[in-house]
């Protein structure tokens, strides 16, 4: 219940806990450039610095004070080719202004070389997603 000051009217107070539309477009909008350029970058170093052919030693975070998104990497796998030449499948963890969701993401050499994502959406425990 609230009250206007120097007003005895009755306000109802407004809802400010409405969540967001949960559809796999805005999911992925979520996301913008600049994080999928970070988390790119994120997993090109975690190839570079394999060792034995284990790939990321750990969870790997992501924060983009750009956009004020964070995340962490926890998982690479099912590469393609050897190192950079080929694609990685990853899972991250995004927390972003839509909440904290898992997703599940491709990223492969561009014309240049550097990784890209070039599919990303929610991962869903029945596999990708």
């Amino acid at each position: 219940m609230s009250f206007s000051v120097g007003n005895s009217e009755y306000q109802e107070p407004k809802d400010l806990t409405e969540s967001l539309e949960s559809d796999a477009t805005t999911d992925e909008a979520s996301i913008e450039v600049s994080d999928r350029d970070l988390i790119s970058r994120t997993i090109a170093y975690a190839l570079q610095d394999k060792s034995g052919g284990i790939y990321a030693n750990g969870p790997l975070p992501w924060a983009n004070p750009e956009s004020g998104n964070s995340g962490t990497i926890t998982s690479i796998f099912q590469i393609d080719d050897a190192g950079m030449d080929g694609c990685a499948d990853f899972i991250t963890s995004a927390n972003t202004v839509g909440g904290v969701r898992a997703y599940h993401g491709r990223t492969c050499p561009d014309g240049t070389n550097n990784l890209e994502i070039v599919r990303l959406a929610p991962f869903s425990s029945g596999g990708q997603g």
